[in-house]
């Protein structure tokens, strides 16, 4: 009952890498490639937003479409206006490229949570929720990012707020098929790394 597109956000800052976040290498591979390795098994639509290095992610990723930002502005709205109209499935898994222990379980739990909803998000106990590795109606979304666009704001807290009907999944019933949460973990410097590899990597970014 409708198809699920992914889409993966690798255009991020990486100021604390010294390079590209996409590339830096996790056991000798580049970040994004664990990501898209477990993920990308739940679809045959595949694409990839980036703000450069388009040659380098194609040629990585053959199968994937890759969408260069067409606007300057920076934050994950600028891939979202640029990607969205090339996915073609009724749904959307957003992804992004920094979350390396992101399960397949949990994406494939939301979409079947999203299924003729607005989408599905997922929702900590304290109220904080999770609008990246989420799904989402395609169209909603893509509605709903246009409309923040045109009023100049960024945040995807402000698009979450007007996708209609979306329904969230505690992250405690997440717990059984991600016991640690690991699919919310964002690495954003190097030494992150070593915390993740650990275990003791923090939920980044709140």
């Amino acid at each position: 009952m409708g198809k699920l597109g992914i889409l993966i956000l690798a255009g991020g800052g990486s100021k604390r890498f010294g390079r590209e976040k996409p590339f830096f290498e996790i056991n000798g591979k580049p970040m994004i490639q664990h990501v898209v390795g477990k993920v990308s098994k739940l679809s045959k639509e595949f694409v990839v937003s980036c703000r450069s290095s388009r040659e380098k992610l194609g040629r990585m990723f053959p199968r994937a479409k890759v969408i260069v930002d067409k606007y300057e502005r920076k934050g994950a709205l600028t891939g979202l206006v640029s990607a969205l109209p090339e996915i073609r499935s009724e749904y959307t898994a957003l992804v992004t490229c920094d979350c390396p222990k992101v399960k397949l379980e949990v994406i494939e739990l939301l979409f079947e949570n999203a299924k003729n909803h607005g989408g599905a998000v997922a929702r900590w106990p304290n109220g904080y929720v999770e609008p990246l590795q989420a799904v989402y109606e395609t169209e909603k979304l893509r509605k709903a990012v246009n409309e923040v666009w045109k009023r100049g704001k960024m945040r995807l807290m402000e698009v979450l707020n007007i996708v209609p009907d979306i329904v969230y999944v505690s992250t405690e019933r997440l717990r059984k098929i991600d016991p640690k949460l690991e699919s919310f973990l964002n690495v954003n410097s190097p030494e992150d790394i070593e915390l993740l590899s650990a275990g003791n990597l923090n939920r980044g970014d709140r």
